[in-house]
């Protein structure tokens, strides 16, 4: 039996990995399982590119604010 939404948001990352791998052990997984982490992997790779270029982007107005200013 699975546990209520409210419990299962409460365990730590640790018993999550736990749980995962105890059920993984009588489980057959699919293409999409895998599909599944590729996307993931993709997405976070995008996440990171995209909050760098955030980043890059904050420091050139602040620079171009700064010449605007001094002008």
């Amino acid at each position: 039996m699975a546990e209520k939404l409210r419990e299962l948001q409460n365990l730590s990352e640790i018993e999550l990995e736990k749980r995962y791998d105890e059920v993984a052990k009588n489980t057959v997984v699919s293409l999409n399982f895998y599909l599944a982490e590729i996307v993931r992997r993709q997405q976070q790779k995008q996440t990171t590119v995209l909050i760098i270029l955030t980043i890059i982007m904050v420091i050139l107005a602040i620079v171009s604010t700064i010449f605007i200013c001094v002008r």
